[in-house]
Protein backbone atom coordinates (compact mmCIF):
# COMPACT_ATOMS: atom_id res chain seq x y z
CA UNK A 1 0.00 0.00 0.00
CA UNK A 2 1.35 3.44 -0.90
CA UNK A 3 0.54 4.71 2.17
CA UNK A 4 1.90 2.33 4.38
CA UNK A 5 5.10 3.73 5.57
CA UNK A 6 4.04 7.74 5.97
CA UNK A 7 5.73 9.63 8.74
CA UNK A 8 5.54 10.12 11.75
CA UNK A 9 5.18 6.25 12.76
CA UNK A 10 3.64 6.18 16.91
CA UNK A 11 4.50 2.46 17.97
CA UNK A 12 2.06 1.39 20.46
CA UNK A 13 2.89 -0.58 23.50
CA UNK A 14 0.60 -2.58 25.33
CA UNK A 15 2.70 -1.49 28.71
CA UNK A 16 1.53 2.64 28.03
CA UNK A 17 -1.25 2.99 29.58
CA UNK A 18 -1.86 5.89 27.34
CA UNK A 19 -0.10 7.26 24.13
CA UNK A 20 0.23 11.26 23.80
CA UNK A 21 0.83 11.66 20.02
CA UNK A 22 3.54 14.13 20.54
CA UNK A 23 5.70 15.42 18.62
CA UNK A 24 5.78 16.13 14.54
CA UNK A 25 3.01 15.66 12.59
CA UNK A 26 1.71 16.77 8.94
CA UNK A 27 -0.83 18.71 8.19
CA UNK A 28 -2.49 20.56 5.03
CA UNK A 29 -5.11 23.43 5.78
CA UNK A 30 -8.32 23.04 3.02
CA UNK A 31 -9.39 26.41 2.77
CA UNK A 32 -12.61 25.64 0.99
CA UNK A 33 -13.19 22.87 3.67
CA UNK A 34 -15.12 21.02 0.98
CA UNK A 35 -12.30 18.43 0.12
CA UNK A 36 -12.39 14.88 0.09
CA UNK A 37 -10.18 12.45 1.22
CA UNK A 38 -9.61 11.42 -2.48
CA UNK A 39 -8.95 14.83 -3.55
CA UNK A 40 -6.15 15.15 -0.81
CA UNK A 41 -5.05 11.68 -1.79
CA UNK A 42 -4.92 12.92 -5.67
CA UNK A 43 -4.23 16.38 -5.32
CA UNK A 44 -2.32 17.71 -2.27
CA UNK A 45 -0.78 14.40 -1.21
CA UNK A 46 2.72 16.28 -1.51
CA UNK A 47 1.29 19.42 0.04
CA UNK A 48 1.52 18.15 4.07
CA UNK A 49 3.89 20.14 5.79
CA UNK A 50 5.53 19.39 9.66
CA UNK A 51 4.17 20.97 12.55
CA UNK A 52 4.53 20.16 16.10
CA UNK A 53 1.60 19.19 18.53
CA UNK A 54 2.14 21.67 21.03
CA UNK A 55 1.26 24.50 18.28
CA UNK A 56 -2.24 25.33 17.58
CA UNK A 57 -3.73 24.30 14.40
CA UNK A 58 -4.65 27.10 11.81
CA UNK A 59 -7.82 25.77 11.87
CA UNK A 60 -10.81 28.78 11.07
CA UNK A 61 -14.10 29.33 9.94
CA UNK A 62 -15.23 27.10 7.26
CA UNK A 63 -11.78 25.62 6.06
CA UNK A 64 -10.46 22.26 7.56
CA UNK A 65 -7.21 21.00 8.63
CA UNK A 66 -5.81 17.38 7.49
CA UNK A 67 -3.58 15.80 9.67
CA UNK A 68 -1.48 12.57 8.72
CA UNK A 69 0.47 10.06 10.53
CA UNK A 70 1.03 6.29 10.97
CA UNK A 71 0.56 3.45 13.44
CA UNK A 72 2.07 0.78 14.15
CA UNK A 73 1.65 -2.07 16.66
CA UNK A 74 3.98 -3.02 19.20
CA UNK A 75 5.68 -6.47 19.30
CA UNK A 76 3.00 -6.62 22.66
CA UNK A 77 -0.19 -5.26 21.61
CA UNK A 78 -1.10 -8.24 18.99
CA UNK A 79 -4.81 -8.56 19.02
CA UNK A 80 -5.51 -5.77 21.00
CA UNK A 81 -8.29 -3.07 19.79
CA UNK A 82 -6.89 0.58 20.32
CA UNK A 83 -8.79 4.16 20.34
CA UNK A 84 -8.05 7.37 19.40
CA UNK A 85 -9.87 10.05 21.14
CA UNK A 86 -9.39 14.09 21.41
CA UNK A 87 -10.58 15.52 24.52
CA UNK A 88 -12.07 18.61 23.66
CA UNK A 89 -15.87 19.14 23.93
CA UNK A 90 -16.48 22.39 21.41
CA UNK A 91 -14.41 20.84 18.55
CA UNK A 92 -16.94 21.61 15.81
CA UNK A 93 -15.80 18.52 13.83
CA UNK A 94 -13.59 15.82 13.29
CA UNK A 95 -13.27 12.53 10.56
CA UNK A 96 -10.85 9.85 11.32
CA UNK A 97 -10.34 7.98 8.10
CA UNK A 98 -8.50 4.06 8.49
CA UNK A 99 -8.08 1.75 5.44
CA UNK A 100 -10.35 -0.31 5.68
CA UNK A 101 -8.53 -3.47 4.25
CA UNK A 102 -10.23 -3.57 0.88
CA UNK A 103 -8.69 -0.75 -1.05
CA UNK A 104 -10.68 1.70 0.62
CA UNK A 105 -11.36 4.14 3.45
CA UNK A 106 -13.46 4.05 6.45
CA UNK A 107 -14.67 7.41 8.25
CA UNK A 108 -16.10 7.94 11.56
CA UNK A 109 -17.40 11.44 12.76
CA UNK A 110 -18.08 13.44 15.81
CA UNK A 111 -18.10 17.05 16.76
CA UNK A 112 -20.66 19.88 17.93
CA UNK A 113 -21.50 20.32 13.84
CA UNK A 114 -22.84 16.69 14.17
CA UNK A 115 -25.78 15.22 16.03
CA UNK A 116 -24.04 13.67 19.10
CA UNK A 117 -26.63 10.75 18.67
CA UNK A 118 -25.13 10.02 14.79
CA UNK A 119 -21.43 9.61 16.20
CA UNK A 120 -19.06 6.49 15.54
CA UNK A 121 -19.13 6.19 19.48
CA UNK A 122 -21.33 8.85 20.90
CA UNK A 123 -19.54 10.32 23.90
CA UNK A 124 -18.34 13.93 25.77
CA UNK A 125 -15.94 14.56 23.41
CA UNK A 126 -14.68 12.92 19.94
CA UNK A 127 -13.55 8.71 20.44
CA UNK A 128 -12.84 6.68 17.62
CA UNK A 129 -11.70 3.29 16.93
CA UNK A 130 -8.58 2.53 15.32
CA UNK A 131 -8.42 -0.38 13.16
CA UNK A 132 -4.88 -1.78 12.96
CA UNK A 133 -4.97 -5.49 11.14
CA UNK A 134 -1.09 -5.72 11.50
CA UNK A 135 1.98 -5.27 13.40
CA UNK A 136 3.10 -2.83 9.88
CA UNK A 137 2.38 0.90 9.74
CA UNK A 138 -0.80 1.96 9.00
CA UNK A 139 -1.19 5.63 7.69
CA UNK A 140 -4.55 7.44 9.17
CA UNK A 141 -5.77 11.14 8.14
CA UNK A 142 -7.69 13.22 10.85
CA UNK A 143 -10.13 15.88 9.40
CA UNK A 144 -10.74 18.39 11.46
CA UNK A 145 -13.01 21.67 11.98
CA UNK A 146 -13.22 24.49 14.16
CA UNK A 147 -13.89 28.16 14.46
CA UNK A 148 -10.88 29.49 16.05
CA UNK A 149 -7.53 28.03 16.28
CA UNK A 150 -7.04 25.06 19.03
CA UNK A 151 -4.52 23.00 20.63
CA UNK A 152 -5.34 19.17 19.39
CA UNK A 153 -4.40 16.25 21.77
CA UNK A 154 -4.44 13.36 20.66
CA UNK A 155 -4.65 10.00 22.96
CA UNK A 156 -3.97 6.55 21.55
CA UNK A 157 -5.16 4.14 24.31
CA UNK A 158 -6.30 0.51 24.67
CA UNK A 159 -9.95 -0.82 24.10
CA UNK A 160 -10.07 -2.48 27.61
CA UNK A 161 -8.28 0.53 29.58
CA UNK A 162 -10.74 3.40 27.20
CA UNK A 163 -13.73 1.30 28.29
CA UNK A 164 -12.72 1.93 32.33
CA UNK A 165 -11.82 5.74 31.29
CA UNK A 166 -15.25 6.29 29.79
CA UNK A 167 -16.84 4.71 32.73
CA UNK A 168 -14.71 6.76 35.39
CA UNK A 169 -15.57 10.08 33.52
CA UNK A 170 -19.45 9.25 33.36
CA UNK A 171 -19.43 8.26 37.34
CA UNK A 172 -17.49 11.68 38.22
CA UNK A 173 -19.29 13.83 35.73
CA UNK A 174 -22.41 11.97 36.64
CA UNK A 175 -21.60 12.56 40.58
CA UNK A 176 -20.90 15.91 39.45
CA UNK A 177 -24.23 16.35 38.03
CA UNK A 178 -26.06 14.53 40.69
CA UNK A 179 -24.40 16.69 43.24
CA UNK A 180 -25.57 19.69 41.59
CA UNK A 181 -29.49 18.53 41.29
CA UNK A 182 -29.16 17.63 44.54
CA UNK A 183 -28.15 21.18 45.76
CA UNK A 184 -30.83 22.55 43.19
CA UNK A 185 -33.40 20.48 45.24
CA UNK A 186 -31.85 21.32 49.10
CA UNK A 187 -32.95 24.83 47.70
CA UNK A 188 -36.22 24.47 46.12
CA UNK A 189 -36.90 22.81 49.58
CA UNK A 190 -36.03 26.11 51.48
CA UNK A 191 -37.68 28.26 49.31
CA UNK A 192 -41.41 25.83 49.57
CA UNK A 193 -40.60 26.28 53.49
CA UNK A 194 -39.49 30.30 54.12
CA UNK A 195 -41.31 31.30 50.97
CA UNK A 196 -38.20 33.46 50.79
CA UNK A 197 -36.99 35.61 47.63
CA UNK A 198 -33.44 35.21 48.17
CA UNK A 199 -34.44 30.90 47.99
CA UNK A 200 -36.15 31.43 45.13
CA UNK A 201 -33.30 33.36 43.21
CA UNK A 202 -31.03 31.25 44.08
CA UNK A 203 -32.70 28.26 43.10
CA UNK A 204 -32.78 29.31 39.67
CA UNK A 205 -29.34 30.15 39.61
CA UNK A 206 -28.48 27.38 41.01
CA UNK A 207 -30.32 25.25 37.74
CA UNK A 208 -29.29 27.74 35.20
CA UNK A 209 -25.44 27.07 36.53
CA UNK A 210 -26.08 23.25 36.27
CA UNK A 211 -26.86 23.49 33.00
CA UNK A 212 -23.77 25.79 32.06
CA UNK A 213 -21.50 23.17 33.32
CA UNK A 214 -23.39 20.49 31.38
CA UNK A 215 -22.66 22.57 28.64
CA UNK A 216 -19.30 23.38 29.07
CA UNK A 217 -18.24 19.38 29.60
CA UNK A 218 -20.55 17.76 26.87
CA UNK A 219 -22.61 16.33 29.13
CA UNK A 220 -25.63 18.28 27.29
CA UNK A 221 -24.84 17.29 23.79
CA UNK A 222 -24.73 13.56 25.17
CA UNK A 223 -27.88 13.48 27.35
CA UNK A 224 -29.73 16.42 26.97
CA UNK A 225 -30.05 17.49 23.21
CA UNK A 226 -27.96 14.21 21.38
CA UNK A 227 -30.31 15.35 18.28
CA UNK A 228 -29.99 18.77 17.88
CA UNK A 229 -25.73 19.57 16.31
CA UNK A 230 -26.86 23.16 15.81
CA UNK A 231 -27.81 24.53 19.70
CA UNK A 232 -25.35 21.80 21.13
CA UNK A 233 -22.47 24.14 18.99
CA UNK A 234 -23.91 27.45 20.42
CA UNK A 235 -24.41 26.82 23.50
CA UNK A 236 -20.65 25.95 24.45
CA UNK A 237 -19.69 29.55 23.29
CA UNK A 238 -22.70 30.95 24.95
CA UNK A 239 -23.56 29.62 27.87
CA UNK A 240 -20.48 30.55 30.29
CA UNK A 241 -21.06 34.07 28.83
CA UNK A 242 -25.11 33.70 30.13
CA UNK A 243 -23.89 32.07 33.33
CA UNK A 244 -21.09 34.76 34.04
CA UNK A 245 -23.93 37.28 33.38
CA UNK A 246 -26.30 35.42 35.90
CA UNK A 247 -23.44 35.47 38.23
CA UNK A 248 -22.84 39.32 37.94
CA UNK A 249 -26.95 39.99 38.57
CA UNK A 250 -26.75 37.37 41.62
CA UNK A 251 -23.58 39.04 43.31
CA UNK A 252 -24.52 42.11 42.85
CA UNK A 253 -27.98 41.51 44.54
CA UNK A 254 -26.49 39.71 47.56
CA UNK A 255 -23.79 42.30 48.67
CA UNK A 256 -26.97 45.14 47.74
CA UNK A 257 -24.22 47.55 46.47
CA UNK A 258 -26.80 49.94 46.24
CA UNK A 259 -26.14 51.86 49.73
CA UNK A 260 -22.34 51.94 49.43
CA UNK A 261 -21.16 51.33 46.14
CA UNK A 262 -24.22 52.60 43.77
CA UNK A 263 -21.38 53.36 40.79
CA UNK A 264 -20.30 49.96 40.74
CA UNK A 265 -23.78 48.39 41.44
CA UNK A 266 -24.50 49.67 38.10
CA UNK A 267 -21.37 48.97 36.42
CA UNK A 268 -22.54 45.73 37.71
CA UNK A 269 -25.83 45.46 35.98
CA UNK A 270 -24.89 46.92 32.67
CA UNK A 271 -21.97 44.52 32.54
CA UNK A 272 -24.77 41.83 33.21
CA UNK A 273 -26.92 43.14 30.39
CA UNK A 274 -24.07 43.62 28.00
CA UNK A 275 -23.72 39.74 27.90
CA UNK A 276 -26.86 38.97 26.54
CA UNK A 277 -25.81 40.68 22.97
CA UNK A 278 -22.13 39.40 23.39
CA UNK A 279 -23.40 35.71 24.02
CA UNK A 280 -25.85 36.40 20.69
CA UNK A 281 -23.08 37.29 18.38
CA UNK A 282 -22.31 33.75 17.50
CA UNK A 283 -25.49 34.02 15.57
CA UNK A 284 -24.81 37.17 13.72
CA UNK A 285 -21.54 37.53 12.81
CA UNK A 286 -18.19 35.33 12.51
CA UNK A 287 -18.13 33.00 15.00
CA UNK A 288 -13.90 33.84 15.46
CA UNK A 289 -14.65 37.28 15.58
CA UNK A 290 -17.84 36.42 18.47
CA UNK A 291 -15.07 34.62 20.05
CA UNK A 292 -12.62 37.92 20.44
CA UNK A 293 -15.81 39.77 22.06
CA UNK A 294 -16.20 36.65 24.53
CA UNK A 295 -12.91 36.90 25.63
CA UNK A 296 -12.78 40.51 26.49
CA UNK A 297 -15.97 39.88 28.73
CA UNK A 298 -14.64 36.83 30.70
CA UNK A 299 -11.79 39.05 31.21
CA UNK A 300 -13.23 42.37 32.61
CA UNK A 301 -16.68 40.82 33.89
CA UNK A 302 -14.70 38.17 36.42
CA UNK A 303 -12.51 41.40 37.62
CA UNK A 304 -15.71 43.11 38.33
CA UNK A 305 -16.99 40.03 40.58
CA UNK A 306 -13.88 40.08 42.86
CA UNK A 307 -13.84 43.98 43.08
CA UNK A 308 -17.21 43.73 44.50
CA UNK A 309 -16.84 41.04 46.76
CA UNK A 310 -13.72 42.51 48.16
CA UNK A 311 -15.71 45.68 48.24
CA UNK A 312 -18.22 43.81 50.20
CA UNK A 313 -15.49 42.28 52.55
CA UNK A 314 -13.77 45.27 53.74
CA UNK A 315 -17.16 46.93 54.44
CA UNK A 316 -17.49 44.25 57.08
CA UNK A 317 -20.52 41.75 55.60
CA UNK A 318 -19.94 38.38 56.56
CA UNK A 319 -20.94 37.17 53.28
CA UNK A 320 -18.09 39.06 51.53
CA UNK A 321 -15.61 36.66 52.71
CA UNK A 322 -17.58 33.65 51.35
CA UNK A 323 -18.24 35.27 48.51
CA UNK A 324 -15.23 36.26 47.86
CA UNK A 325 -13.54 32.41 48.18
CA UNK A 326 -16.68 31.09 45.95
CA UNK A 327 -15.54 33.59 43.29
CA UNK A 328 -11.61 33.84 43.32
CA UNK A 329 -11.17 30.43 41.81
CA UNK A 330 -14.33 30.98 38.88
CA UNK A 331 -12.53 34.55 38.21
CA UNK A 332 -9.46 33.21 37.59
CA UNK A 333 -10.30 30.32 36.17
CA UNK A 334 -12.19 32.91 33.59
CA UNK A 335 -9.44 35.35 33.06
CA UNK A 336 -7.05 31.87 32.16
CA UNK A 337 -9.78 30.63 29.62
CA UNK A 338 -10.07 34.27 27.85
CA UNK A 339 -6.56 34.72 27.92
CA UNK A 340 -5.94 31.56 26.04
CA UNK A 341 -8.66 32.59 23.80
CA UNK A 342 -7.09 36.07 23.25
CA UNK A 343 -3.68 33.78 22.18
CA UNK A 344 -1.73 36.01 25.19
CA UNK A 345 -0.54 32.72 26.69
CA UNK A 346 -0.47 28.90 25.18
CA UNK A 347 -3.35 27.50 25.31
CA UNK A 348 -4.53 24.36 27.27
CA UNK A 349 -7.00 21.88 26.54
CA UNK A 350 -7.92 20.99 30.19
CA UNK A 351 -8.11 24.78 31.02
CA UNK A 352 -12.08 24.19 30.64
CA UNK A 353 -12.18 21.69 33.76
CA UNK A 354 -10.70 24.00 35.51
CA UNK A 355 -13.63 26.17 35.29
CA UNK A 356 -16.01 23.31 36.13
CA UNK A 357 -13.90 22.71 38.85
CA UNK A 358 -14.39 26.22 40.65
CA UNK A 359 -18.04 26.43 39.41
CA UNK A 360 -18.55 22.98 41.41
CA UNK A 361 -16.76 24.70 44.61
CA UNK A 362 -18.21 27.61 44.33
CA UNK A 363 -21.92 26.82 44.47
CA UNK A 364 -21.83 25.23 47.76
CA UNK A 365 -19.92 28.36 49.34
CA UNK A 366 -22.64 30.81 47.57
CA UNK A 367 -25.77 29.08 49.97
CA UNK A 368 -23.24 29.26 52.83
CA UNK A 369 -23.24 32.99 51.97
CA UNK A 370 -27.06 33.14 51.24
CA UNK A 371 -27.90 31.33 54.71
CA UNK A 372 -25.37 34.51 56.37
CA UNK A 373 -27.55 37.17 54.21
CA UNK A 374 -30.92 35.54 55.35
CA UNK A 375 -30.39 35.21 58.90
CA UNK A 376 -28.84 38.74 59.22
CA UNK A 377 -32.09 39.98 57.21
CA UNK A 378 -34.20 38.08 59.58
CA UNK A 379 -32.19 39.36 62.48
CA UNK A 380 -32.50 42.96 61.20
CA UNK A 381 -36.37 42.52 60.97
CA UNK A 382 -36.53 40.58 64.51
CA UNK A 383 -34.87 43.84 65.71
CA UNK A 384 -37.52 46.32 63.76
CA UNK A 385 -40.00 44.35 65.26
CA UNK A 386 -38.77 44.53 68.63
CA UNK A 387 -38.45 48.62 68.66
CA UNK A 388 -42.20 48.58 69.48
CA UNK A 389 -42.18 45.71 72.05
CA UNK A 390 -38.46 46.58 73.68
CA UNK A 391 -36.86 48.79 75.67
CA UNK A 392 -34.27 50.64 72.74
CA UNK A 393 -31.61 50.38 75.94
CA UNK A 394 -31.89 47.72 77.73
CA UNK A 395 -33.80 45.13 75.94
CA UNK A 396 -36.66 44.37 78.13
CA UNK A 397 -40.28 44.83 77.81
CA UNK A 398 -41.64 48.71 77.55
CA UNK A 399 -44.36 49.34 80.55
CA UNK A 400 -47.20 48.98 78.28
CA UNK A 401 -46.56 45.26 77.46
CA UNK A 402 -45.09 44.73 81.29
CA UNK A 403 -48.68 45.62 82.32
CA UNK A 404 -50.24 43.10 80.12
CA UNK A 405 -47.91 40.61 81.73
CA UNK A 406 -48.71 41.49 85.44
CA UNK A 407 -52.47 41.84 84.58
CA UNK A 408 -52.29 37.85 83.13
CA UNK A 409 -49.93 36.62 86.15
CA UNK A 410 -52.70 38.54 88.17
CA UNK A 411 -55.51 36.52 85.98
CA UNK A 412 -53.86 33.10 86.30
CA UNK A 413 -53.35 33.43 90.61
CA UNK A 414 -57.12 34.44 91.06
CA UNK A 415 -58.58 31.57 88.60
CA UNK A 416 -56.09 28.88 89.05
CA UNK A 417 -54.07 29.73 92.26
CA UNK A 418 -51.03 29.39 90.34
CA UNK A 419 -48.34 30.69 92.84
CA UNK A 420 -46.48 33.75 91.30
CA UNK A 421 -44.79 37.29 92.17
CA UNK A 422 -44.34 40.23 91.25
CA UNK A 423 -41.42 42.36 91.91
CA UNK A 424 -39.86 46.07 91.14
CA UNK A 425 -36.40 47.00 91.53
CA UNK A 426 -34.82 50.45 92.05
CA UNK A 427 -31.79 51.77 91.43
CA UNK A 428 -31.32 54.15 94.12
CA UNK A 429 -27.97 55.60 93.15
CA UNK A 430 -28.88 56.44 89.33
CA UNK A 431 -29.49 59.78 90.07
CA UNK A 432 -25.86 60.44 91.86
CA UNK A 433 -24.31 58.37 89.32
CA UNK A 434 -25.54 60.30 86.60
CA UNK A 435 -24.63 63.30 88.12
CA UNK A 436 -21.39 62.22 88.71
CA UNK A 437 -19.96 60.58 85.92
CA UNK A 438 -22.07 61.99 82.77
CA UNK A 439 -24.75 59.98 81.20
CA UNK A 440 -22.41 58.03 79.22
CA UNK A 441 -21.84 56.16 82.60
CA UNK A 442 -25.17 56.15 83.78
CA UNK A 443 -26.80 54.12 80.82
CA UNK A 444 -23.83 52.03 80.95
CA UNK A 445 -25.17 51.18 84.74
CA UNK A 446 -28.47 50.48 83.70
CA UNK A 447 -26.81 47.93 80.68
CA UNK A 448 -24.98 46.53 83.60
CA UNK A 449 -28.38 46.50 86.02
CA UNK A 450 -30.49 44.30 83.20
CA UNK A 451 -27.91 41.87 82.88
CA UNK A 452 -27.58 41.41 86.28
CA UNK A 453 -31.73 40.99 86.30
CA UNK A 454 -31.45 38.16 83.94
CA UNK A 455 -28.93 36.21 86.17
CA UNK A 456 -32.06 35.44 88.87
CA UNK A 457 -35.07 35.34 85.94
CA UNK A 458 -35.53 32.07 84.11
CA UNK A 459 -36.19 32.57 80.49
CA UNK A 460 -40.00 32.65 80.67
CA UNK A 461 -40.52 35.05 83.48
CA UNK A 462 -41.23 38.24 81.97
CA UNK A 463 -38.86 41.88 83.10
CA UNK A 464 -39.57 44.97 81.96
CA UNK A 465 -38.05 48.88 82.34
CA UNK A 466 -40.57 50.82 84.52
CA UNK A 467 -39.48 54.41 85.14
CA UNK A 468 -35.44 55.71 84.14
CA UNK A 469 -33.71 53.45 86.81
CA UNK A 470 -36.89 51.20 87.42
CA UNK A 471 -37.93 47.87 86.71
CA UNK A 472 -40.60 45.35 87.00
CA UNK A 473 -40.34 41.26 87.06
CA UNK A 474 -42.79 38.77 87.52
CA UNK A 475 -41.57 35.74 88.85
CA UNK A 476 -43.55 32.75 88.52
CA UNK A 477 -43.74 29.60 90.33
CA UNK A 478 -42.21 31.55 93.55
CA UNK A 479 -45.08 30.32 96.61
CA UNK A 480 -43.27 31.84 99.19
CA UNK A 481 -40.53 34.64 100.77
CA UNK A 482 -38.09 32.88 101.79
CA UNK A 483 -37.12 31.68 98.07
CA UNK A 484 -37.96 34.90 96.98
CA UNK A 485 -35.83 36.55 99.56
CA UNK A 486 -32.76 34.20 98.59
CA UNK A 487 -33.14 35.23 94.88
CA UNK A 488 -33.23 38.64 95.82
CA UNK A 489 -30.68 38.91 97.87
CA UNK A 490 -28.24 38.02 95.41
CA UNK A 491 -29.35 40.49 92.86
CA UNK A 492 -28.93 43.32 95.53
CA UNK A 493 -25.31 41.61 96.68
CA UNK A 494 -24.09 41.36 92.63
CA UNK A 495 -25.17 45.31 92.47
CA UNK A 496 -22.53 45.97 95.32
CA UNK A 497 -19.78 44.61 92.94
CA UNK A 498 -17.83 47.08 91.34
CA UNK A 499 -18.71 47.06 87.47
CA UNK A 500 -15.94 45.32 85.66
CA UNK A 501 -14.21 47.94 83.06
CA UNK A 502 -16.26 50.82 84.42
CA UNK A 503 -13.25 53.32 85.30
CA UNK A 504 -13.96 54.91 88.21
CA UNK A 505 -15.36 51.62 90.57
CA UNK A 506 -19.22 51.92 90.54
CA UNK A 507 -21.37 49.84 92.63
CA UNK A 508 -25.50 49.61 92.20
CA UNK A 509 -27.48 49.88 95.03
CA UNK A 510 -30.54 48.31 94.24
CA UNK A 511 -34.35 48.19 96.52
CA UNK A 512 -36.53 45.77 95.82
CA UNK A 513 -40.17 46.20 96.67
CA UNK A 514 -41.78 42.23 96.17
CA UNK A 515 -45.83 41.36 96.16
CA UNK A 516 -46.72 37.39 96.55
CA UNK A 517 -49.64 36.81 95.38
CA UNK A 518 -49.99 33.59 97.32
CA UNK A 519 -50.68 36.02 100.47
CA UNK A 520 -52.37 38.82 98.64
CA UNK A 521 -54.62 39.17 95.05
CA UNK A 522 -53.65 43.06 94.19
CA UNK A 523 -55.66 45.34 91.98
CA UNK A 524 -54.12 45.12 88.55
CA UNK A 525 -54.57 48.64 88.00
CA UNK A 526 -52.63 49.83 91.42
CA UNK A 527 -50.23 47.49 91.74
CA UNK A 528 -47.34 48.99 90.22
CA UNK A 529 -48.16 52.40 91.75
CA UNK A 530 -48.44 50.07 95.10
CA UNK A 531 -44.86 48.65 94.72
CA UNK A 532 -43.70 52.17 93.58
CA UNK A 533 -44.55 54.02 96.81
CA UNK A 534 -43.24 51.07 98.71
CA UNK A 535 -39.88 51.77 97.48
CA UNK A 536 -40.29 55.47 97.84
CA UNK A 537 -41.24 55.24 101.90
CA UNK A 538 -37.78 53.57 101.62
CA UNK A 539 -34.37 55.22 103.25
CA UNK A 540 -32.04 55.47 100.81
CA UNK A 541 -29.63 54.39 103.52
CA UNK A 542 -31.90 51.12 104.98
CA UNK A 543 -30.73 47.79 105.99
CA UNK A 544 -33.81 46.26 104.54
CA UNK A 545 -33.38 46.71 100.81
CA UNK A 546 -35.93 44.38 100.22
CA UNK A 547 -39.38 45.11 101.19
CA UNK A 548 -43.11 42.88 101.09
CA UNK A 549 -46.74 44.47 100.76
CA UNK A 550 -48.63 42.91 103.63
CA UNK A 551 -52.37 42.26 103.03
CA UNK A 552 -54.63 44.43 103.88
CA UNK A 553 -56.26 44.85 107.36
CA UNK A 554 -59.02 43.26 108.01
CA UNK A 555 -61.69 44.12 111.80
CA UNK A 556 -62.39 41.02 113.06
CA UNK A 557 -66.81 40.38 112.59
CA UNK A 558 -68.20 40.92 116.26
CA UNK A 559 -70.50 38.19 117.68
CA UNK A 560 -73.77 38.67 117.99
CA UNK A 561 -74.97 38.80 121.87
CA UNK A 562 -78.29 36.42 122.81
CA UNK A 563 -80.28 37.87 124.57
CA UNK A 564 -81.95 37.00 128.04
CA UNK A 565 -84.87 35.27 129.03
CA UNK A 566 -86.15 38.03 130.78
CA UNK A 567 -85.83 40.86 127.95
CA UNK A 568 -87.60 38.00 125.27
CA UNK A 569 -90.83 39.13 124.55
CA UNK A 570 -93.48 37.28 125.71
CA UNK A 571 -95.90 36.07 122.86
CA UNK A 572 -98.16 34.33 124.93
CA UNK A 573 -99.11 36.91 127.03
CA UNK A 574 -100.10 39.58 123.97
CA UNK A 575 -103.48 39.37 123.00
CA UNK A 576 -104.05 38.21 119.26
CA UNK A 577 -103.99 40.55 117.14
Amino acid sequence: MPWAHAEPVFELLERNEQHRLEGTLHYLVDTTGHSTLDDILQRDRASFSPTSTERSLPVRGEGSVWLRFSLERGPDSTGMAWTLHLPLPYLDYAALYQPDGKGGWSRQVAGDTVAVATWSRPFLYPDFDLQLPTQEPVEVYLELRNFKPTLVPLRAVPENRRDSQRELEHLLMGGLFGTLLMLVGVCAIHYAQSRSADDGWYTLYTAFMVIVVTCMTGMSGLWLWPHSPAWSNYTHLAMPIYGLSATLLFVRQMTSLDAGFPRLSQTLYGAAGFGIPVALLGLAIDRGVADLFNAAYLTISPLLLLVATVQTWRRGHAIGRWLTLGFAPMALAAVYIALQMLQIIPAWWASRYLMVIAVALAVPLLQQALHLRVRERREARERANAVQTQDALTGLLTRPLFEAQVELAIKRARQHREPSAIVMVEIVNYSYLRESYGDAIAEQCLLRAAVKLHRVLRDVDPAGRIDTAHFGLILDGVANRQALTERMVRLVASGLIPLPGVRPEVTLQFHISCALLTEIVPDQRTILHELSDLLHRMSPRTRRPIRFLEPSPTQPAGLQRKPPESDRPDLESQPNR
